[in-house]
């Protein structure tokens, strides 16, 4: 068992072990991509949570989707670990930072006892694989994300036909990083003053809340929280002018479809977790949301 790859190794199967919420697993996503680009002939399996695993729904470059559900016990555990174990990888890249590729016998393994510190999770997560497969420039590559036909039409019908639009999300996990509706109603309205059309994003967690800033402002807009799978999500947002979130699994998907994000941040440190797309804007006035005032966010959008 190894901890470098060599120019000569041969790679026939790679597992990587991602996260579980949605936007630790889309923060991966550049991992899949290099992965992808370094080894395009070898099989690629993902260790995720059961909902981002949708993620990869006939998605090409990925060969199994591996559910791993915290609340397994013990026995399941061990039935999980056996059955990675008879995969025989030749390459495991554990984002985690566990025993499991020790324990699956994995010829080549990220080191579990690398200090990776003061640097944004993307690409701390970059860092990781770097030193095990050296460092490669594969970031025009997008491999992680595929978005097929049916996902960008049924994201067409729950558009409208809307060309030119815009995206909120007000949700988030944590209450700690809503930002209020008041202050969406406000931006809201001033957005239809400005001519602008309005698609609100999120789960259905959210519904209840888009749909009350909605009929707040009038001009409304759509409202497809909890509407969209995962893919149909990105579909909406790959065609959207701009997103204004709170920090969210949302803002790091728009962030690694390059989209233009203004990022509303509370008490989660942005230099770790903040946006990273080539267009963005973080706002944060303090620990608590309530500091982000209306007229900030509107000097922000111009």
């Amino acid at each position: 068992m190894s901890f470098k790859l060599s120019r000569s190794s041969k790679v026939n199967r790679i597992l990587l072990i991602s996260l579980t919420n949605i936007g630790d697993v889309v923060m991966t996503f550049p991992v899949i991509d290099e992965l992808r680009a370094a080894f395009p002939q070898a099989r690629l399996d993902i260790v995720a949570g059961p909902k981002a695993l949708t993620f990869f729904n006939g998605n090409p470059h990925i060969g199994q989707g591996i559910a791993f559900d915290k609340r397994m016990g013990w026995a399941e555990r061990l039935g999980w670990l056996a059955g990675l174990r008879r995969m025989r990888y030749d390459l495991v890249i554990d984002l985690r930072n566990t025993l499991v590729p020790f324990l699956i016998h994995a010829r080549t393994v990220t080191s579990p006892f690398s200090s990776l510190a003061n640097m944004h999770m993307k690409d701390k997560h970059l860092t990781r694989l770097r030193l095990v497969i050296g460092s490669n420039d594969f970031s025009s590559l997008r491999s992680a994300l595929v978005i097929g036909d049916s996902d960008r039409d049924a994201a067409g019908k729950l558009l409208r036909g809307w060309k030119n639009y815009m995206v909120m999300a007000p949700g988030a996990a944590d209450s700690r990083k809503r930002w209020s509706e008041e202050g969406f109603v406000d931006v809201l309205q001033y957005l239809h003053s400005r001519g602008k059309n309005v698609v609100m994003v999120g789960d259905q967690n959210d519904r209840i809340v888009a749909e009350r800033i909605l009929s707040l402002a009038p001009g409304g807009g759509i409202n497809l929280c909890g509407r969209t799978s995962l893919l149909q999500l990105a579909a909406v947002l790959a065609g959207a002018d701009l997103a204004l979130v709170n920090d969210s699994g949302i803002m790091h998907l728009a962030s690694y479809l390059d989209r233009p994000v203004v990022a509303l941040f509370g008490p989660t440190d942005p230099f770790y977790y903040g946006p990273w797309g080539s267009s963005c804007v973080v706002l944060r006035k303090g620990l608590s949301m309530a500091e982000i005032k209306t007229a900030d966010v509107i000097a922000v959008l111009g």
